[in-house]
């Protein structure tokens, strides 16, 4: 009876241990779980951030791409300014003549 009680009380300590084991696979596969929640966090930050940098640099594109068109607009300006300044010159000589064939 008390060697039977012994093995009895092993059998009982190993299911302890065992039960520890069982235990400690149980906080693994948690882990395991929260692991691949942060892959999902970590993936879906990244894709976030990613669409966070394309739209960014659409945006900035555009910025550019309408820099580059009022680069052209101040170029125009210049031309149209170069224009009036002539036209003003040659209308300035017009009333000079005219003057002119007046006196």
């Amino acid at each position: 009876v008390v060697a039977a009680a012994v093995v009895n009380e092993r059998v009982v300590a190993a299911a302890v241990v065992n039960e520890r084991v069982v235990a400690a696979a149980v906080v693994n596969e948690r882990v395991v779980a929260a692991a691949v929640v942060n892959e999902r966090v970590v993936v879906g930050a990244a894709v976030v951030n990613e669409r966070v940098v394309a739209a960014a640099a659409v945006v900035n594109e555009r910025v550019v791409a309408a820099a580059v068109v009022n680069e052209r607009v101040v170029a125009a300006a210049v031309v149209n300014e170069r224009v009036v300044a002539a036209a003003a010159v040659v209308n300035e000589r017009v009333v000079a003549a005219a003057v002119v064939n007046e006196r």
